[in-house]
């Protein structure tokens, strides 16, 4: 997930909102098919799909940027996994996004692990801003379009409070447009919000990107 601008702004590692009958889910937002590949699948879902801010951190440390995040699932009548649009931006601009992308939730390579996959938008990315309003998000785009992100996995992995955690693998997450530096994401999910510590690194190691003080705090807004 990759949560920075050029500061320190969130991406592609984040998430939390809903799917009926499942832990984290609330009806307003449950429009994810239920059949899905495991319950385990389901519940990072329903924790992902939603929208998000980190307003109260930003108002008590002037060193995080107001953020909103939007996740909706979309192409429910898929079979190979849980399909989330993911739009991005600040919170005094949130017609223009800095970042989109999309998920695809699935089961990780044991019983007890799920997959986030990253993947980018066809070309000028522009062009889907605002779907998220949508009744039925990316009807106009297909699977087959989009663009993987090799290497941006996040595994995540259920711990003893039911959140879920996790993170990509060290120098393998080379984002789209970051001119060859790594990304390494950590995540943590729960059905009040996540937390994303997004951090950029340089061929010798050294951070050159990404917050220096901590992981972004989203928590649950609206319904």
């Amino acid at each position: 997930m990759s949560f920075h601008r050029q500061r320190f702004l969130p991406s592609a590692a984040a998430l939390a909102a809903g799917l009926l009958g499942v832990g984290c889910g609330t009806e307003s937002s449950a429009r994810i098919d239920p059949a899905l590949p495991s319950m385990n699948s389901r519940e990072v879902g329903s924790c992902m799909a939603g929208d998000f801010s980190n307003e109260q951190q930003a108002k008590s440390n002037p060193a995080f940027d107001s953020i909103r995040v939007h996740l909706r699932p979309i192409w429910v009548d898929r079979i190979d996994g849980l399909w989330l649009y993911v739009e991005q931006s600040l919170a005094s601009s949130e017609d223009k996004p800095y970042r989109q992308r999309i998920y695809q939730i699935v089961d990780g390579n044991d019983a007890d692990s799920v997959e986030c996959r990253m993947y980018a938008l066809p070309g000028d990315a522009a062009q889907y801003a605002g779907e998220w309003k949508l009744e039925r998000p990316m009807r106009k785009l297909t699977a087959d379009l989009l663009l993987p992100i090799s290497g941006c996995t996040i595994t995540l992995r259920e711990n003893e409070d039911k959140s879920w955690s996790g993170s990509t693998q060290p120098d393998e997450c080379i984002p789209p447009g970051s001119s060859g530096v790594s990304s390494m994401t950590a995540l943590k999910i729960d059905h009040g919000g996540f937390e994303v510590w997004d951090r950029t690194m340089n061929s010798d190691g050294q951070q050159v990107g990404g917050s220096t003080v901590g992981p972004y705090l989203f928590t649950r807004i609206g319904k």
